[in-house]
């Protein structure tokens, strides 16, 4: 039986999905690079996350969050996902975020209580697909 559930990723550690073309407070690109503030954060979060968490953290192409720029995803089979927005790209977010992804990966349905989310992630909330609560409403 164990063998199934692992086959379908539900002992796979969490994963966490960084959009690199987000733009920050109507920034195109960085002023000191030509480098998206997404793809930066993404970088500072893989060079942060080390060996053992690097293949962990994903690249993703828009999170359709641009209002609230720069926006990751904490995701794990099984687990409601976690939306984290309005993050700056600094080495202190990347910190932050690798800590949220310690906290969503211990969690048992993929909540983080706000007392226990970084200051440095201005925003963190379940990411409930259109449509999911009206479904459920339904039923």
């Amino acid at each position: 039986m164990r063998e199934r559930s692992e086959r379908r990723g539900r002992s796979l550690p969490a994963t966490l999905r960084i959009c690199v073309t987000c733009r920050w407070q109507g920034q195109d690109v960085l002023d000191d690079e030509l480098i998206r503030p997404g793809q930066r954060l993404h970088d500072l979060v893989k060079a942060e996350a080390g060996p053992d968490k690097a293949d962990r953290i994903q690249e993703i192409v828009c999170l359709t969050h641009c209002m609230n720029a720069c926006n990751a995803v904490a995701m794990q089979r099984g687990k409601t996902p976690m939306l984290m927005t309005r993050m700056a790209p600094t080495l202190e977010t990347a910190r932050a975020m690798l800590e949220m992804l310690d906290r969503f990966d211990a969690s048992e349905d993929g909540t983080v209580p706000d007392d226990q989310v970084p200051d440095a992630i201005p925003q963190a909330r379940p990411l409930i697909p259109a449509g999911a609560m009206r479904s459920r409403n339904r039923s």
